[in-house]
């Protein structure tokens, strides 16, 4: 995947992400609230990314370590519904047609 400048958070203007199969995504909206991040965490039809080194550096996520994933996001979610002034972790939705959408976590350490 195509690293970022800065965070995606960050970013001004339209945001693009491409996966490795050659698939553009649109950043579609940013720092989602708790909830639709647990929902589309557990949804394994949506691709999930993780942002590392504070989010430029993304990597798709396997569907075995979804579980991992979530027990780290959950207790430290700097988004709403979230712990702002603790929390370290915001998540993003990108789309790409025909609907689909894309979950992007960015971990800034």
């Amino acid at each position: 995947m195509q690293p970022f400048p800065a965070n995606p958070d960050s970013l001004k203007g339209p945001v693009t992400l491409l996966d490795e199969q050659g698939k553009l995504w649109a950043l579609h909206r940013k720092r989602l609230d708790f909830r639709v991040v647990r929902r589309m965490v557990k949804d394994a039809a949506t691709p999930v990314v993780w942002g590392e080194m504070g989010g430029i550096r993304p990597r798709q996520v396997a569907e075995d370590e979804r579980a991992t994933l979530w027990s780290r996001v959950k207790g430290a979610y700097k988004g709403p519904g979230g712990t702002p002034s603790t929390g370290r972790y915001l998540a993003h939705e990108f789309r790409a047609e025909p609907g689909r959408r894309l979950l992007y976590i960015e971990d800034h350490c």
